[in-house]
């Protein structure tokens, strides 16, 4: 057994042992190694097969790792409860409550009865690990110190506002499709403009896990607030408007392809 090493834990901030501590909750990818492995990649890295997610070893101690835990816990039963991640639909294997856009893949379904707010310190809790780690994998996700000191308060206060701070938008794979992990990546896209307006660019980090996209927008407050996205944003209110998009028409699956792909030219 590794001997544990003491440090200051980054969330805490306070002195004690490390203990490994997963990125993304395991419960999420593939948990305590059983069954078979999963397809872990990232866009120019060598894809691996591993039984579990990443961990951190360096990056909280126990206590720190206690309030990630509980708030994993709470989050997943959420998320599966309200099917919004594959290990919540059972033997479904199609959403039956998404209003489709007809000759699309694309939909949007109507969530309610969950505390948004507390999601949102899971999820932002998510993006607060990716910028905190130093593993190579997670090197997409690039905070500020500031950002980071903002986002660490936010989570020991259980405090989500404001919500248009890394405001956060929903996307989830309406049809089951191949169990992958992934690492979050950075990506731009093109927003359109509304009553005249040009259309915008909107940077933004992505995160993917079981079936369910999270968008981080990486904008200014002051700019995010002059397009306000209102109920497709985690937080805004009691209900939250999710897109979907089938497996076989998302993006995931073709970066999911691209993976396969470069797989094939490493040795």
């Amino acid at each position: 057994m590794a001997k544990l090493v003491e440090g200051v834990c980054k969330l805490t901030g306070s002195t004690g042992k490390f203990v490994d501590s997963h990125l993304i909750p395991k419960a999420l990818t593939k948990a305590g190694g059983l069954g078979e492995p999963f397809t872990q990649g990232g866009i120019g890295r060598r894809p691996v097969t591993r039984h579990s997610s990443w961990y951190d070893q360096r990056l909280v101690t126990e206590e720190g790792e206690a309030i990630l835990a509980k708030l994993d816990d709470w989050a997943i039963r959420e998320l599966r409860d309200a099917k919004l991640i594959w290990s919540g639909w059972g033997p479904m294997m199609t959403l039956t409550d998404n209003e489709l856009i007809p000759g699309t893949d694309w939909g949007i379904r109507r969530v309610e009865g969950k505390d948004w707010k507390r999601l949102r310190i899971f999820f932002l809790s998510l993006l607060w690990r990716a910028g905190a780690s130093t593993r190579e994998e997670f090197s997409d996700v690039q905070l500020s110190d500031s950002d980071l000191k903002a986002l660490r308060t936010m989570i020991l206060n259980e405090n989500p506002e404001p919500i248009d701070y890394f405001q956060i938008e929903l996307t989830q794979l309406s049809t089951f499709g191949f169990e992958h992990n992934q690492t979050p990546i950075a990506r731009v896209k093109t927003a359109p403009g509304v009553g005249g307006e040009p259309d915008h660019q909107v940077p933004f980090y992505r995160f993917y896990f079981d079936g369910l996209i999270v968008h981080f927008d990486r904008r200014p407050i002051a700019e995010v607030q002059k397009r306000p996205l209102e109920e497709l944003v985690v937080g805004y209110g009691d209900r939250l408007w999710v897109t979907t998009v089938s497996y076989w028409g998302s993006l995931q699956r073709k970066i999911l392809e691209r993976m396969w792909e470069e797989a094939d030219k490493w040795p």
